[in-house]
């Protein structure tokens, strides 16, 4: 049962990742940042106007950040809430589980068998 609980931790982990669209979120972040450097190394703009791209650029990352970092502690959570629901349903479960996701054989396999859910996903489900 703890290998039941510790697979749905991880197949919620990826939903969560997929609906909440955490690789755009990132994406986007370094997008900015690249941004952002191409126009400090560029000689063809003047400082005011490199320092006033500066200013709106690094509001733009922030807020990109905390959206990010919101998301973050969303996912956090969920994933604490199911935990502490499973703990509920099945005290006895909670030593093994906290134990199982610190043990690198088992975070090896849940990330194996997520990678196996997320190739099923993709070949299975069509595309939005």
């Amino acid at each position: 049962m703890t290998y039941v609980s510790l697979l749905l931790f991880s197949i919620v982990l990826f939903e969560l990742f997929a609906l909440l669209g955490i690789g755009k979120d990132a994406m986007a972040i370094i997008a900015r940042s690249q941004e952002a450097m191409r126009i400090l190394r560029s000689p063809a703009i003047g400082d005011d106007e490199k320092e006033t791209h500066m200013r709106r650029g690094s509001a733009e990352i922030f807020k990109a950040t905390l959206r990010f970092t919101a998301k973050f502690v969303l996912i956090g959570a969920v994933l604490y809430l199911l935990f502490v629901l499973i703990v509920a349903v099945r005290p006895d479960l909670e030593t093994p589980i906290l134990e199982s996701l610190v043990s690198p054989v088992v975070i090896v396999l849940l990330t194996a068998v997520t990678m196996c859910y997320a190739w099923a996903r993709k070949a299975l489900l069509p595309r939005r």
